[in-house]
């Protein structure tokens, strides 16, 4: 079924001699008569590197496009220069042939709100937030242009396929990070630190809870736009986990309202994954990120990883199959030649609290096998004794049991490869090995993921 919409009349940006025209189609916030099978996301564009991307999304046929931050590298408190920044992204020729063939959504991250890794201190964020809703085309009349951040949501289609889609702002209101004094403890670790004061906010009390009462709506699949990783584990860059109270109060505000069928969307770290999250009485989060669009930066590594990542240039593809009993939600990254690289299905009933999606399906016995890695297949066994071990192509380990978790001691094969500890746990389903490790006696900050073919 076709997407109703509202054209809005064309935008016109005086910031050079002649400007190309852009007129954005803009969603209405409420779509009873369309149901959502199919859309395309992304984050992350630059002008000045190949824009063969926007071809491959439009092949797609989308029901619409939504931006998830980084749309353009502003870093400017100059409202001209803003305007300049979105120009050429209207000039580029593939971008007008997507928007004037499906609608598109926006929400922001760092680098079109104001610069790098900036939050509420940035001065010219009401400047910000009217360039932004000018360039999208967003109208008069939207609750977008009557309060303070572009957060807002959408839903879609009625009753058993209804979807909910809600566009965090996780920068106009977010309190300022705290910095690390020195270098991190590893070469790729950022320098940020975990704060966990209860006056430091990600959203701020007014979004806050307006994302209360949408969770309280009713809906079957609910999709959290948020720019930066959710579901991700600290790692001295920008993700909820620098603010864990924060990212405690999302889990715990699920658990009180009961929203069943929550998934995120993020971007910001220029390469995809699946990231899962599994606190305590709630049912596993899923984190789709697909970034960048044209400034790859290589793949990631996070130890709630489900699967393996891709570090080329992407986009993501979200859909939902309702010709099932258990209706199912798909993720995919595509790359720049539009071939699925990962791909991750859920059906609905993996989403609800469910008692057997808040508990461990599988025994200790399950992290016997061979698991893919980052770093290579991984061989965990367990001998007569039930002593447990570890062996891959570049490091062994002596294991044993504590509290369902495999902790050791790690040595490389290499001469004066070092050593270190690790930790190992397994996902509630048994599918996905969760790993740690470190170096020495620093703490255990870096990632050692691991799947099971299927």
């Amino acid at each position: 079924m076709k997407l109703i919409f509202t054209v809005i009349t064309t935008l016109s940006l005086s910031v050079s001699a002649q400007p190309q025209p852009l007129t954005h189609t803009s969603l209405l916030n409420n779509n009873p008569n369309t149901t959502i099978t199919h859309f395309a996301f992304g984050a992350c564009w630059k002008p000045n590197r190949s824009q063969g991307h926007w071809k491959q999304i439009i092949k797609n046929r989308p029901q619409f496009w939504l931006w998830l931050g980084d749309n353009i590298y502003a870093n400017t408190s100059n409202e001209m220069e803003m305007k300049k920044k979105y120009q050429e992204l209207a000039d580029q020729p593939g971008y007008l042939k997507l928007v004037k063939t499906i609608p598109v959504i926006a929400t922001w991250d760092d680098h079109d709100y104001g610069g790098n890794d900036i939050g509420c201190e940035y001065p010219a964020r009401e400047m910000s937030q009217r360039t932004f809703l000018d360039f999208f085309n967003e109208p008069t009349g939207s609750p977008r242009r009557q309060h303070p951040g572009i957060y807002t949501s959408y839903s879609f289609g009625k009753a058993e396929k209804l979807v909910q889609l809600i566009l965090l702002d996780t920068r106009y209101f977010r309190s300022s990070l705290k910095k690390r004094s020195g270098k991190p403890p590893y070469r790729r670790m950022g320098n940020w630190l975990p704060d966990a004061s209860p006056k430091k906010t990600m959203l701020g009390e007014p979004q806050w809870k307006w994302l209360e009462a949408e969770l309280k709506k009713p809906a079957r699949f609910r999709i959290i736009a948020t720019s930066i990783q959710f579901s991700a584990p600290f790692n001295g860059y920008e993700t909820w986990a620098n603010f864990p109270r924060e990212r405690q109060r999302m889990v715990d505000l699920i658990i009180q309202t009961k929203a069943e069928g929550v998934v995120f969307l993020s971007g910001d770290i220029h390469s995809s994954e699946f990231c899962l999250d599994e606190s305590e009485g709630c049912y596993p989060l899923l984190d789709h990120t697909s970034s960048s669009l044209n400034v790859p930066l290589g793949a990631a590594s996070t130890h709630r990883r489900l699967g393996p990542a891709y570090g080329g240039a992407n986009f993501g593809v979200v859909s939902i199959d309702w010709d099932q009993a258990d209706p199912t939600i798909t993720f995919a990254t595509k790359d720049a030649k539009n071939e699925t690289r990962i791909e991750h299905t859920i059906p609905h009933s993996r989403l609800t609290f469910s008692p057997d999606n808040l508990t461990s399906s599988k025994d200790t016995n399950h992290f016997d096998g061979t698991w893919q890695t980052f770093y290579g297949p991984l061989q965990i066994s367990k001998d007569k004794e039930n002593r447990w071990s570890l062996r891959s192509d570049q490091r062994s380990a002596e294991l044993r049991l504590e509290k369902n978790q495999l902790v050791g001691t790690w040595k490389s094969h290499k001469e004066n490869g070092g050593d270190g500890s690790c930790t190992f746990s397994l996902t509630r389903d048994g599918r996905f090995l969760k790993g740690s490790y470190s170096y020495g006696d620093l703490p255990q900050q870096l990632d050692w993921a691991g799947w099971k073919p299927e």
